[in-house]
């Protein structure tokens, strides 16, 4: 019977801190440096897909990302949701210019170390439900849903 050593649990507080890290230092290099050659990385910003599959596809978009974010200068803060055997769920907050109107979730997961799987989640312009600003966002992006709920969110308040 074979004995394999089980890979050490990864530690999920140490792996936020380091990313939050990263992002607020626009360190480009070591954050590449956390993907495997074949990671897939699938980023949607306010509802705009992109996909890039192997690290000639990331680097480009994350030379593009680390050059906003100093430009910009990005400060969020990360923070563990949960972690498993191999995957890590963050969320942050926080935003361009001193500015903390953005959120977002990211679902990192590593096989030897590396990240072979980046999936972002982000909102730009977060607001309250009921600031005009946000409901004109959704009433544009999806009329007949903002509608449809308009109409069921009056319907149960009369009855």
């Amino acid at each position: 019977m074979t004995h394999t050593t089980p890979p050490a649990p990864l530690d999920g507080a140490a792996f936020a801190a380091e990313t939050e890290r990263l992002t607020n230092e626009a360190r480009l290099e070591e954050w590449l440096a956390l993907y495997h050659s074949e990671a897939v990385a699938d980023w949607i910003i306010d509802g705009a897909h992109r996909r890039y599959e192997g690290i000639t596809e990331i680097r480009p978009a994350a030379t593009a990302m680390a050059s906003l974010w100093r430009a910009r200068r990005l400060r969020v803060r990360k923070d563990l949701q949960c972690t498993g055997a191999d995957t890590l769920v963050l969320t942050w907050t926080g935003g361009f210019g001193g500015r903390s109107g953005q959120f977002g979730t990211e679902i990192w997961t590593l096989r030897g170390g590396l990240v072979v799987r980046h999936q972002m989640y982000g909102y730009l312009d977060v607001r309250p439900y009921a600031a005009p600003r946000a409901k004109a966002r959704v009433l544009l992006t999806a009329p007949a849903t903002a509608l449809a709920l308009w109409w069921h969110e009056h319907r149960t308040a009369r009855a």
